[in-house]
């Protein structure tokens, strides 16, 4: 299988609206909903600490993806759960692509609170970081996501699962802390 590398839309800083459906009148009650549907996805973020050797110092926020990438990554999952006979992804796969496509930026924490670093789960990261680049990657654009990611958690996929099922948690209207049934806020 070739490498994941998973390219959102939008710059490094920016996630861009959702597109605006045309066929609700300005002003109508469709139109509104639809605004404050789009309003909820844009202001609602989640950060979540990648641990490990970054303890709680390496936060990765996270925002509702439009309704577009959502019914994309909710395709993917569900051909982890249906075999229909194409291709089936890998859990590893479908946490990556969340995690890449949910991303907003990456925070660094500290006794002042968090910073904004600037950039997303990329190959500048990494440089950001003075991490090396991945084997064969001379040019820090040329990471995956899946390289990034897999640098970042210290090559251990469990973790990254892990990490992903509290953004899938909260994605779901969790509160992205596993094991907890309360609403989101």
């Amino acid at each position: 299988m070739a490498p994941l590398n998973v390219v959102t839309a939008g710059t490094e800083d920016q996630v861009p609206d959702p597109p605006r459906v045309s066929d609700a009148p300005a002003g109508s009650v469709l139109a509104r909903l639809r605004e404050r549907a789009a309003g909820q996805r844009r202001d609602r973020t989640l950060d979540v600490a990648i641990g490990g050797m970054w303890e709680d110092q390496l936060v990765v926020r996270y925002r509702m993806p439009p309704m577009e990438e959502a019914d994309r990554l909710l395709a993917t999952a569900s051909r982890l759960v249906v075999n229909d006979g194409g291709p089936t992804p890998s859990m590893t796969h479908a946490a990556v692509d969340l995690m890449a496509t949910c991303c907003v930026t990456v925070l660094g924490a500290d006794t002042d609170g968090l910073e904004d670093l600037g950039v997303k789960l990329t190959g500048r990261l990494l440089t950001m970081l003075e991490l090396e680049l991945p084997a064969g990657i001379d040019n820090p654009a040329d990471a995956t996501a899946a390289e990034v990611i897999l640098t970042l958690f210290e090559g251990n996929w469990l973790a990254v699962n892990v990490h992903a099922a509290k953004v899938m948690d909260w994605l779901q209207g969790g509160t992205g802390e596993l094991g907890e049934a309360s609403a989101a806020t």
